[in-house]
C-alpha cells in the first residue's frame, strides 16, 4: 500500500472518532442555541458540516506530511498499516479482539470508494430528472410573473427568476444556481387563492436570495464522500430543516401573514400528487412543527432531538475504550525498553530507549578473550521504513571487538516507532572477573564449542559437495548418451545421403531407356504410314496401266485419238 493509499485510509478511520466528536459538539449547540433564531441554528449546522467535511482532507495531508518527512507512520495514529501489525505484535486475547481492525484498515479504501461510485450515480441521477422536469414545464402566466416581480422588488432579489409550470412536478421547488427557475405545479397555481400562491412564491424567492440551491448541492457532494458516517447525514438533515426555518420567515416578513402562509402550507400538502412523506397527523413532523411555529404556538419551540446527542456520545466512549485497549496491547506487543539487556556471558547492549523486535546475539570474539581486550563498542544504525537496519557504522569502540558488534547490528529489526530514523546502540565488552585460569578454561571452552561447530559446517559441506559430485556425473553420462545417440543419427544420415546419388543415377538410365522406347515407336509408326501410302499409290498406277492396255487391246479409233491426245504410243 502506497503512502497516500495510507494516509488516506487513516483520515478515513479517525473520521469514526471525528465525526462522532462534531456531532456531539453540534449537538449541544443546537441545544444552546434553541430559543434563538433559526438563521444562528442554520450557520452553525453549515459550519459544524463543512469541519466535518474538512476533517479527513485535513487529517490525511497531516499523515501523510509526517509519513514523507520521517519515512514511517506515526506512532499514536490508526493507520493503515498499524493496525495489520496488531495481531502479529499483540500477544493473547488483545489480538484477537482487536483482529478485526486489520482486515478494516486493509479494506477502507476500496469499500469507500464503491460507496462513493454508488451514491454517485444517485447524484447523476438525481440531476438528469431536474433537467427533465425543466425541458417539460411550460412558462407561467401574466398574472404569476406580475406576482415574482413584485415580490422581487420587495425582498430586494435583482437576479432574473424564471418561473414555470410544470404538471409533472410534485410540489414548489428551486432549480438552478446560477439561472434559477421556480417550478410550479399546475394543482398549486389553481388550488389556491392569490394570497397564499404569493406567500409560497415568497418562500420559493427566499431559497434563490439566500443561495440555498449552492449550499444543497454542497451538501449532497459531502454525503456522497462521507456516505458511511451517520454524523454526516444527521447534520444535513438540520441543515435542511432549519434552511426552511429560514425561509419560512422571510416569506412571513414579506407577505405579513403568517396565518395565510400556514394555511398555504396545509393546502399545499393535500394537493401533493404523491403521498406525502410525512404526514400532517404526526406529532414530530417537521411540517407541522412549521405550522405550529407559524401560529405562534411557543410550546413547540423545541431544539434538537436528545437521541442523536446520546448516541454520539455513546460510540465516542466505545471508540475511546476501543483506543484504549489498542494502546494497551501496543505497551505489550513492544519489549521493554530495558537500559541494557545481556547476551553473551560478557557482553551487554544499550539499546538507548530503543525497542527491537529482534536481534542477534553478539558474540564476544574468542581472539579477543585470549588478548584480555575488552571496552565499549558504539553503533550508528539507520532504520529504513520497516525498522529494518539499512546501514550501520562503528563509531569508536577497540578495533579487535568492532567487526562482532556491527555483524549484529546489522541483523537488527526495530519497532515501527523508530522507523526511519538513526539510532545509536552501546555494545559493552567485559571479562569475566576470574582467575587467569579459569578465563583459559572458558576461552578453551569457547574454542573447542567453535571447533564443533567448524567441524559440523565442514561435515555438511562435504557431504553437499558429494552430492553434488554425484549429480555432476549423472549429468554427464546423460550428456554422453545423448552424444553417442546424435552420433549415430549422424551417420545415418551420411548413408542415407550416400545413397541418394546411384538412386539418382539409376532414375535417369530408366527414364533413357523409356525415352528411346517412346522414339523406336513414334519410328515405327512413321514407317508403317509411309509404307501403306507408298503401296495405295503403286496401285492407284497399276489400275491405270490396266486401263490402258483395255484400250489397246479394243484398237477403238476414238480411244486411238484420245491415247495420242493423252501421249499414248
Amino acid at each position: 500500500m502506497t503512502a497516500i493509499a495510507q494516509a488516506l485510509s487513516a483520515a478515513l478511520l479517525d473520521f469514526v472518532w471525528q465525526g462522532l466528536l462534531a456531532a456531539f459538539l453540534l449537538w449541544t449547540a443546537l441545544f444552546v442555541l434553541k430559543n434563538r433564531s433559526a438563521r444562528a441554528r442554520y450557520a452553525v449546522s453549515c459550519a459544524a458540516l463543512a469541519v466535518m467535511a474538512a476533517l479527513p482532507v485535513v487529517t490525511a495531508c497531516v499523515i501523510y506530511t509526517d509519513q514523507a518527512s520521517l519515512g514511517h507512520t506515526p506512532a499514536g495514529t490508526m493507520s493503515a498499516r498499524g493496525p495489520l501489525d496488531l495481531p502479529a505484535a499483540m500477544p493473547g486475547p488483545a489480538a484477537s479482539s482487536l483482529a478485526w481492525a486489520g482486515w478494516l484498515a486493509h479494506w477502507a479504501l476500496p469499500l469507500w470508494s464503491c460507496g462513493v461510485l454508488l451514491f454517485s450515480l444517485r447524484l447523476v441521477w438525481a440531476s438528469r430528472q431536474i433537467s427533465a422536469l425543466r425541458r417539460q414545464a411550460k412558462p407561467a402566466e401574466a398574472a404569476v410573473l406580475a406576482v415574482v416581480a413584485g415580490l422581487q422588488e420587495r425582498m430586494q432579489l435583482a437576479r432574473p427568476v424564471r418561473v414555470l409550470v410544470s404538471a409533472v412536478a410534485d410540489c414548489p421547488s428551486v432549480v438552478g444556481w446560477i439561472k434559477p427557475v421556480v417550478l410550479l405545479p399546475a394543482a398549486t397555481v389553481l388550488g389556491l387563492t392569490p394570497q397564499q400562491l404569493e406567500a409560497v412564491l415568497a418562500h420559493e424567492l427566499a431559497h434563490i436570495l439566500r443561495y440555498d440551491y449552492l449550499v444543497n448541492m454542497l451538501q449532497t457532494v459531502a454525503e456522497t464522500l462521507l456516505f458511511y458516517h451517520p454524523a454526516v447525514w444527521w447534520a444535513s438533515a438540520r441543515i435542511r430543516h432549519e434552511r426552511e426555518l429560514c425561509c419560512d420567515d422571510l416569506a412571513v416578513d414579506s407577505c405579513g401573514d403568517a396565518l395565510c402562509y400556514a394555511r398555504a402550507l396545509t393546502r399545499l400538502e393535500r394537493l401533493r400528487v404523491t403521498t406525502p412523506r410525512l404526514a400532517l397527523g404526526s406529532a414530530g413532523g417537521p411540517l407541522l412543527y412549521r405550522i405550529r411555529r407559524l401560529a405562534g404556538d411557543t410550546g413547540w419551540q423545541r431544539g434538537p432531538s436528545k437521541l442523536p446527542g446520546i448516541l454520539a456520545l455513546s460510540l465516542g466512549l466505545i471508540c475511546f475504550a476501543l483506543n484504549v485497549d489498542w494502546a494497551r496491547g501496543q505497551q505489550q506487543a513492544a519489549p521493554a525498553a530495558e537500559s541494557s539487556m545481556p547476551d553473551e556471558p560478557g557482553v551487554r547492549v544499550d539499546l538507548e530507549g530503543a525497542r527491537v523486535i529482534h536481534r542477534d546475539e553478539v558474540e564476544y570474539p574468542e581472539a579477543a578473550i585470549e588478548k584480555g581486550v575488552q571496552g565499549t563498542v558504539v553503533v550508528e544504525a539507520t532504520l529504513d521504513a520497516e525498522g529494518l537496519v539499512s546501514d550501520a557504522r562503528v563509531l569508536s569502540g577497540p578495533q579487535e571487538l568492532r567487526k562482532a558488534a556491527l555483524q549484529s547490528v546489522l541483523q537488527w529489526h526495530f519497532t515501527h516507532d523508530a522507523a526511519g530514523s538513526t539510532r545509536q546502540v552501546g555494545i559493552a565488552f567485559q571479562l569475566p572477573a576470574e582467575s587467569g585460569a579459569s578465563r583459559t578454561e572458558q576461552a578453551r571452552a569457547v574454542a573447542e564449542a567453535k571447533r564443533e561447530r567448524d567441524l559440523v559446517q565442514a561435515l555438511v559441506q562435504k557431504e553437499l559437495a558429494e552430492n553434488m559430485a554425484k549429480q555432476a556425473h549423472t549429468l554427464q553420462g546423460e550428456q554422453s548418451a545423448d552424444a553417442s545417440k546424435l552420433q549415430d543419427d549422424a551417420k545415418r544420415l551420411a548413408e542415407q545421403m550416400d545413397k541418394a546419388p546411384a538412386e539418382a543415377k539409376m532414375a535417369s538410365a530408366d527414364l533413357a531407356s523409356t525415352l528411346a522406347e517412346l522414339q523406336a515407336r513414334q519410328l515405327l509408326r512413321a514407317d508403317s504410314a509411309l509404307t501403306d501410302a507408298g503401296n495405295s499409290q503403286l496401285a492407284a498406277v497399276e489400275k491405270q496401266l490396266a486401263e490402258v492396255n483395255a484400250c489397246r487391246a479394243a484398237g477403238s479409233p476414238v480411244v486411238k485419238s484420245r491415247l495420242r491426245a493423252d501421249g499414248c504410243r
